[in-house]
């Protein structure tokens, strides 16, 4: 299936038009547009419950109590995913017709089946005839299609609405276009069968029913109760936990639903869940108040530090990549052998060691654990560090020996996360490595967006956060050449795009991958970018958490903006 460019065009504009950033997670059309179908399971996967180990025995009581480092910091603003994806509720509440699992695949939950037709304009699910809403309601395709048209209703005034754009007459809906809901494609044939029908060819829509804001609500509270269905009091869900209570700025507490279909594999009969600022750092944590948080790079040298404290402390994956842009159309990145030279002039290693724990030397665009990800001997030597010869790539140049370099600026946008840090460390290596002296410009966010894609600035610090788990994101949306609008350098070569344009429109898995990992060999050796630094994330959870799933890599996910899983699967074993 060939998801045709003006497609991508279309998709590329709704999401200007939303605005909402990294988490702006509707730039998965592009991904799926590219995986032509694929990038999901459409057969319901026998989902392993999560059990005790050998010799492990589980407390009497399974309470968990979590939060902090960047988990609810803020009271949420409702538990309303249907109406608004970003009101920071808890997604266990719900259950939507699918749901990304520990390796960021779309797999059913709600449906048991997922069938498109050959275009990919038409897709069916079927749903779970023993999935029960909380208050013992069954839960039928009609929920899902009434909560899917109450987000595109523009009584709701739903933010995102835009989401299910993709829904033929979706948007016309939204727009008061026209105004009959049942013209609106999406349909239920029966209680268990739920027909999508879409504007066109959507060879990725089973993986936007993944998403947060396709996730139900349950017509009957919100009819009685208005904007405030979602409080303890009103609310029903369908989802692993129901809201027990909740006392805003303070905390929430949730409990186990008895009417979940997968109930006896739930072992959390509660979860607790305090509102703690930022400022708060790990000293909750510490203090055995909760036991599962995040860290900041303060708290986590404190932790690592003590040697009881460091076993609790774990690593996960944040897909994001530091990375320098040399401008070719501006001396003296014109020079290809000036732009080899910086490659090979970036001590990694040294680099991050300022990012305090929380960042790993990169040596390509995809992080490792993600779709794609590329870390053999013969990427990482295309721009591995190499003193002797960074300063042999400047011979037969005007700065031979490090000299006669011109004023040089770096600039990178105001923001924490460690990036000028970082910035200066770079600044750092090029100067002790190639005697090049570049100033440190901060721009306001705005500006350096602006001079960015007007490609003014000549050397620039930047970083990408992952939007979906696939290739196509990483390259496409950052380095394509053929992008109108939001490039972010005049870097441009056709070999590259060709590469990005094959693994778009191929649907064979292996293949498509072995297009992008030679786009990310080609935009090395002709240093369009230098990959400098992956992000890490690290949270610290008490001896007795158990459950927390791991990715194929092995490491340890938690909820997050994609997968958002992690509750249903913890238990709490007896304490030591």
């Amino acid at each position: 299936m060939r998801i045709p460019d003006e497609q991508l065009a279309l998709f590329e504009k709704r999401l200007e038009a939303i605005g909402v950033g990294r988490r702006d997670f509707l730039k998965v059309v592009g991904a799926m547009a590219a995986l032509g179908g694929l990038g999901f399971i459409t057969r319901a996967e026998a989902a392993k419950p999560t059990k005790p180990a050998p010799g492990e025995k589980l407390a009497k009581e399974q309470i968990l109590k979590y939060g902090g480092g960047g988990w609810f910091q803020q009271d949420p603003a409702s538990q309303d995913f249907n109406k608004d994806l970003y009101c920071q509720g808890v997604p266990a509440l719900w259950a939507g017709l699918m749901v990304f699992n520990a390796d960021f695949v779309a797999v059913p939950w709600m449906a048991t089946r997922v069938e498109g037709n050959k275009e990919g304009s038409v897709w069916t699910f079927a749903i779970r005839k023993d999935s029960r809403w909380s208050d013992n309601a069954p839960l039928t395709a009609r929920d899902f299609e009434w909560s899917w048209k109450r987000q595109l209703d523009p009584a709701t005034a739903a933010p995102y609405a835009s989401f299910l754009y993709d829904i033929k007459n979706g948007e016309a809906f939204n727009k008061k276009q026209l105004t009959d809901p049942s013209q609106v494609g999406v349909k239920a044939k029966d209680d268990w069968t739920l027909e999508v029908t879409l504007e066109g060819p959507r060879g990725y829509f089973p993986v936007l029913a993944a998403y947060l804001a396709a996730l139900p609500a349950y017509r009957p509270a919100v009819e009685k109760h208005g904007d405030k269905w979602t409080e303890a009091a009103n609310i029903v869900t369908n989802g692993p936990f129901t809201l027990e209570a909740w006392e805003h700025n303070k905390q929430m507490v949730l409990k186990k639903n008895p009417y979940y279909y997968g109930v006896k594999d739930v072992h959390l009969s509660k979860v607790i869940i305090p509102i703690i600022p930022l400022a708060s750092g790990a000293l909750p944590y510490e203090n055995n108040e909760i036991d599962l948080t995040l860290l900041a790079a303060g708290d986590l040298r404190r932790l690592q530090a003590d040697p009881r404290a460091s076993k609790d402390v774990f690593r996960f994956p944040y897909p994001g990549t530091w990375y320098l842009l040399p401008q070719v159309t501006k001396p003296p990145f014109d020079n290809l052998k000036v732009r080899k030279a910086v490659a090979h002039a970036i001590d990694r290693e040294n680099v991050v060691k300022v990012s305090q724990g929380l960042a790993i030397a990169a040596h390509s665009m995809i992080p490792p654990g993600f779709p794609g990800a590329l870390d053999d001997k013969k990427i990482r030597d295309l721009q591995r560090f190499d003193r002797k010869l960074a300063v042999e790539m400047l011979k037969g140049t005007p700065f031979e020996g490090g000299k006669n370099w011109p004023k040089i600026t770096l600039s990178m946008r105001d923001e924490a996360l460690g990036s000028r840090p970082l910035a200066e460390a770079v600044q750092a290596v090029l100067l002790e490595n190639l005697n090049m002296k570049t100033d440190l410009e901060v721009l306001e966010p705005r500006v350096f967006r602006e001079r960015l894609w007007k490609q003014d600035l000549q050397f620039v610090w930047i970083r990408w956060f992952m939007d979906y788990p696939d290739p196509h994101n990483e390259y496409f949306d950052t380095f394509y050449g053929k992008k109108t609008t939001g490039k972010r350098q005049a870097w441009v070569n056709d070999a590259f795009d060709k590469e990005l344009e094959t693994g778009r429109d191929t649907r064979d898995p292996k293949k498509r991958m072995a297009h992008y990992a030679k786009a990310e060999e080609i935009l090395q050796s002709d240093v369009g970018y230098v990959p400098v630094a992956w992000v890490v994330r690290y949270g610290a959870a008490k001896p007795w958490v158990k459950g927390l799933e791991r990715n194929k890599q092995g490491e340890i996910v938690v909820d997050g903006n994609i997968y958002v899983d992690m509750l249903q699967h913890i238990y709490i074993v007896e304490r030591a």
